[in-house]
């Protein structure tokens, strides 16, 4: 009987105190950011003017208003997600897109794939929030044809 007490402890311990393996705090990714042409690698494919992303992010849920200014033409999208490892359809550009959403310690990792003209292509992009909370950093791999394409995209919190 000597051992009860402490087996009962042990177990309301374990509940009450939470360990390593619940879920980890991850960065709250909500506000307007801006693209910051000078400061993005758009590699080889064509430079936006301009961009501007309103992240609304209320974990898991998180939706993104995105603006876009590329060639003379304007898009505007809104695209809703969660943050579960779920596939997500959404429309852009005229275009279905189907991304997963997941964490990766404190970077958003989103895996997207798009039917267009010349066949499926996968974008996956790693979204990483500078410690300051005011530099978010989109690195992008898009895999088209068997050719992998790189891009850094970086967009500044404003005010």
């Amino acid at each position: 009987m000597h051992f009860a007490v402490p087996a009962t402890l042990l177990a309301l311990l374990a509940v009450a105190v939470p360990t390593k393996t619940t879920a980890q705090s991850v960065p709250n990714l909500s506000g307007t950011w801006v693209l910051q042409v000078d400061k993005s690698d758009f590699g080889t494919m064509q430079a936006l003017t301009s961009r501007t992303d309103l992240f609304d992010h209320q974990e898991p849920k998180l939706t993104i208003t995105r603006k876009i200014l590329s060639a003379g033409s304007e898009t505007t999208s809104t695209l809703v997600y969660a943050v579960d490892g779920k596939p997500y359809k959404n429309m852009a550009g005229g275009s279905e897109l189907t991304s997963t959403l997941k964490w990766d310690g404190q970077t958003l990792v989103m895996v997207t794939t798009v039917s267009n003209p010349q066949g499926e292509a996968t974008v996956t992009d790693r979204y990483t929030l500078a410690a300051d909370g005011m530099t978010l950093t989109q690195a992008r791999t898009v895999v088209v044809q068997g050719q992998e394409l790189k891009q850094t995209l970086v967009l500044a919190k404003q005010p």
